[in-house]
């Protein structure tokens, strides 16, 4: 392992997010509401509604607030799903969660992150999605009722020439549409390309308050310019009420003793909506991690999936050259890639206790 981390790796929950800012909501009044909808959905009613507290949080209450009131119970049965049915380890019929990534390029080489490895950064890793297969991979996850599109993954999503095509094709698709970015090359003509689309979360990936720490941990980055453009999309966001339906968050990776959670919030909770320090998974070298004593299963098996630039499938980018390819979807139908053999495979070895004969899940703190 690269000795770039001073903090202990611990165990993450992938269905924590660790928001700093908290905000909070009347239970009654959510109950009032989902009773006072009409809901034929699949999941029997009395059970997410037993379990409001434990599916709502911040990222659920800003959806609320800015969405209409007819999706609600929708919504809350698709988070209830998200939630839920991982630890549950109930299968869905495809992936409750679709990530694809425009492309494995990133511009940054950030210390704690895959990108960090030079031998990720040849032609046989690097590369930019078809825009008309992206297309058809969006027409499949809306022929199957999925309800959460995410276009990012191993490398920086708006550096593909045809990101603002990428978001109109997906407007109005899916009940969370969101895109992560590292926010350097977010330019006036994209930030209006992300809220006329109605990008449901926009999650700025950084990871400090101050330009040092920030330019030693995101290398290539300039913090001044990344604040500006940051301070240029809320400005532009709030200047039209119809933009307002996009939530903003910062998203950094807590993995330094000298990183501080207080300034980190107080500076950037002025300019989005939620602030989130996540604790590091050890991704700057997956493959020669020290293997890890504990047998957990991993959520993530039984929520989502990731499609590269390629076509690869993936069960997650912990392993970033997809030594657990599960198939190709340039080939094969998303949804039977998601019930197919490989991941029925590495779910019944999780299943079994044997984690620790899959790498690099056996080198991963993710459960």
């Amino acid at each position: 392992m690269l000795q770039k981390v001073d903090m202990a790796i611990k165990q993450k929950d992938s269905q924590h997010i660790d928001f700093l800012n908290k905000e909070d909501f009347d239970v009654e009044t959510m109950l009032s509401v989902l009773r006072n909808h009409e809901y034929t959905g699949d999941v029997p009613f009395k059970d997410f509604a037993d379990e409001i507290m434990s599916i709502v949080s911040n990222q659920e209450i800003q959806w609320l607030r800015r969405n209409k009131p007819e999706n609600v119970v929708d919504y809350l049965v698709y988070r209830y799903k998200f939630k839920k049915y991982p630890s549950m380890r109930k299968l869905e019929k495809f992936p409750l969660h679709l990530l694809i990534e425009p492309t494995s390029i990133c511009n940054l080489r950030c210390i704690m992150c895959f990108q960090s490895d030079s031998s990720f950064h040849t032609s046989e890793y690097m590369g930019m999605i078809d825009f008309g297969f992206f297309r058809e991979l969006v027409d499949q996850a809306v022929e199957n009722n999925c309800k959460a599109m995410t276009l990012a993954s191993r490398g920086e999503p708006t550096l593909h020439k045809n990101f603002g095509d990428m978001l109109s094709y997906c407007k109005d698709k899916f009940f969370e549409l969101k895109i992560n970015t590292n926010a350097t090359v977010l330019t006036e003509d994209m930030c209006y390309e992300i809220l006329d689309t109605g990008v449901d979360i926009v999650v700025f990936s950084i990871d400090s308050c101050c330009r040092e720490e920030y330019e030693r941990i995101r290398k290539g980055g300039r913090f001044e310019q990344v604040v500006e453009n940051i301070r240029r999309f809320s400005r532009i966001r709030e200047a039209y009420p119809e933009y307002r339906k996009t939530a903003t968050r910062i998203s950094g990776v807590y993995f330094m003793s000298s990183q501080s959670k207080e300034k980190f919030l107080n500076f950037w909770s002025g300019l989005v909506d939620a602030v989130v320090y996540n604790d590091a998974v050890p991704r700057w070298d997956s493959y020669n991690n020290t293997p890890l004593s504990y047998d957990k299963l991993c959520s993530l098996l039984w929520e989502r999936m990731y499609v590269w630039y390629d076509g690869t499938c993936n069960p997650c980018d912990f392993d970033y050259k997809s030594k657990l390819k599960v198939g190709d979807a340039k080939k094969t139908l998303l949804k039977d890639i998601w019930l197919g053999e490989p991941y029925s495979k590495y779910r019944n070895m999780f299943l079994h206790g044997k984690r620790e004969y899959l790498t690099p899940c056996n080198k991963c703190n993710i459960y």
